[in-house]
């Protein structure tokens, strides 16, 4: 994501955190406040067109999600900020790890996500 993002002009900085099978990361970065939500749709379409995302649950419609494997991500569209300051962009990538967790920059394929049968 980060790279579709750099290609609509949104650079981020990526937090990432692991938690009992749950791995978050977090990009966040600034835009011009007259393009953000023309550069965060075009970003959405590209990782669809180009990168195999899906689009994920509708949360409303100040809201873009996107799925693949076992990952989610999900943008909001930034309100105006104050004259003359950038526009935050945030956006939240989720996945329900197994015992190897993927990197957000490289979501699993789908067959790789298929859990292992238990063993007795």
């Amino acid at each position: 994501m980060t790279s579709v993002l750099a290609a609509e002009g949104i650079t981020v900085d990526r937090q990432s955190t692991d938690v009992l099978g749950r791995c978050q990361e977090r990009l966040s970065g600034r835009h011009a406040p007259e393009t953000v939500d023309a550069a965060l749709r075009a970003a959405f379409a590209r990782a669809r067109s180009e990168h195999g995302w899906q689009p994920g649950p509708d949360m409303g419609s100040r809201t873009l999600t996107l799925t693949k494997g076992n990952w989610t991500v999900t943008a909001g569209f930034p309100g105006a900020p104050a004259q003359g300051i950038q526009a935050p962009v945030i956006m939240s990538l989720t996945c329900v790890a197994g015992d190897d967790t993927p990197s957000a920059s490289t979501p699993p394929s789908p067959l790789a996500l298929t859990p292992a049968p238990a063993s007795s």
